[in-house]
């Protein structure tokens, strides 16, 4: 007992002496991707602004009777450019991906966080509930003007918020930041300068705008009870610069408390809430199967659990944007296991599954790999890596061919990458992905992994798994190395 459990310490202290032991200066080309993705984040967000100004001003073409749906168009043919060049941008910029400095998801997390946070700024200014988010009647022209005004405003915060950060990210980048840490303190410093400058012509407009409206008319969102139109704008830029400091955050894939950048305190004013589901499906079943009766938990919040029902689907509500959350299913027919570890976006996550296994099958592949696996003391680790618009949830292979996996830290050699061959079983003599994509690494030491997928002009997802004693730990698509 003593000795398995010094030995399991001694492998943790390893795993976390080697994460630390990376932290490095990006190269050219990484920072080049970095700063490709901050770009694209501020170009999609100045996209989404002008296409809520059109929705919004009485004046402009693009005026709707729908004002919301107008905002929320995910079918409008500028957005649909604006996030096609995000794609493009990746493509072209991010063949080196940085070890730091760019979101999980690389081009989806850009363009998921701008326009989720630009739209929002419309409803926190005029409320989203079903009879809010409504731009006052179009007979009431200084009402429908003050109302454009402060939109456009608070639309400028976000956008000279995003374009001052990704200077700041620039700098630091090519000063030599060695980790994401470096950029955190872009969030602050984002706040200042041109944003404090766009904060006061917020303020001045609304003051000149807004002269005969009735504020709590005018404004019935988040800050309807401050009384004047001064007031409620002041609050406005605030809320705008919290969003701001949340798109950096995802695109970048920081960490910054941006209660302390929205209005220096620890408030929680800048926190959003958020959802996961997703659906438990058996490994020998897919993609039409489904895990009734499966207990649904999640590491980091242990007293949340749900239960499966027949169509095997489970949901979480209440997470908070930009926290980490880890899937556990517990069945009584199928062996441990948990997801990879995903950070929650501005829409949270969906699509979350399981590729469970039970015993024998696990006993089956431990059999062909030769191994007896260490459950008292290792877990094992598996993943797909899988093509571009494919998903557990489609029938057949599909994952990409000719990909390599590296792990950060690194492993032994014994350890993996053991790639699964075209019959879905592991292959120690392959050097690369078949078209099952799947890949795997044995008897892995406790800590946090992360894994990166390697092929000439591609982008994956980067995921990062929490290896944890006895488990199998598998990140399912499309929650795996997806391509982009």
């Amino acid at each position: 007992m003593h000795g398995s459990g010094t030995r399991l310490l001694l492998s943790t202290a390893v795993v976390l002496l080697a994460q630390n032991a990376f932290a490095a200066r990006l190269t050219e080309g990484e920072q080049a991707c970095v700063n490709a993705m901050n770009d694209a984040g501020l170009a999609v967000a100045r996209t989404q602004a002008s296409v809520t100004d059109a929705c919004v001003d009485p004046a402009a073409s693009g005026a709707a009777a729908d004002i919301p749906a107008c905002v929320a168009n995910d079918a409008d043919a500028r957005l649909v450019g604006a996030a096609k060049a995000t794609f493009d941008a990746a493509g072209a910029a991010c063949a080196d991906l940085p070890a730091f400095g760019v979101a999980p998801t690389v081009d989806q997390g850009v363009n998921d966080a701008a326009t989720t946070h630009v739209r929002g700024l419309f409803a926190d200014a005029f409320g989203s509930s079903p009879s809010g988010a409504m731009v006052v009647d179009a007979s009431d022209t200084k009402g429908r003007r003050c109302q454009a005004a402060v939109v456009k405003g608070m639309a400028s915060v976000v956008t000279s918020y995003l374009g001052r950060f990704g200077r700041c990210v620039e700098k630091a980048l090519a000063k030599g930041a060695e980790n994401a840490d470096a950029l955190v303190q872009c969030n602050g410093s984002a706040a200042k300068g041109t944003v404090a400058k766009a904060r006061k012509k917020l303020v001045s407009q609304a003051r000149r705008r807004c002269k005969r409206t009735t504020t709590a008319v005018v404004f019935g969102g988040r800050c309807a009870g401050e009384g004047t139109a001064t007031g409620a704008a002041r609050c406005l830029g605030t809320r705008a610069v919290c969003r701001a400091c949340r798109i950096a955050n995802a695109m970048d894939g920081l960490d910054a408390d941006c209660d302390l950048v929205d209005d220096g305190a620890d408030d929680d004013s800048c926190t959003f809430l958020v959802g996961l589901s997703g659906d438990a499906i058996p490994f020998d079943n897919g993609p039409d199967g489904r895990i009734a009766g499966a207990d649904i938990s999640l590491v980091e919040h242990p007293e949340r659990h749900v239960t499966t029902g027949l169509d095997g689907h489970f949901v979480f509500d209440g997470l908070e944007e930009g926290s980490e959350a880890t899937v556990v299913l517990s069945h009584p027919d199928y062996h441990a296991i948990q997801t990879g570890t995903i950070k929650l976006g501005p829409r949270g996550i969906d699509r979350v599954t399981f590729q469970a296994v039970i015993f024998d099958i696990y006993d089956i592949l431990a059999a062909l790999l030769g191994v007896v696996p260490d459950d008292a003391n290792r877990c094992q680790m598996v993943t797909t890596v899988t093509r571009l618009g494919k998903s557990i949830y489609d029938p057949g292979a599909h994952g990409e061919e000719g990909v390599t996996v590296t792990l950060e830290p690194p492993l032994a050699a014994d350890h993996g990458p053991i790639y699964f061959n075209s019959s879905v079983l592991p292959d120690r003599t392959l050097v690369q992905t078949s078209d099952d994509g799947g890949v795997l690494f044995i008897q892995v030491p406790p800590g946090e992994y992360t894994w990166t997928a390697h092929k000439a002009g591609a982008v994956f997802s980067r995921i990062k798994m929490k290896c944890r004693v006895g488990y199998l730990v598998n990140a399912s698509p499309p929650k795996g190395l997806q391509r982009h």
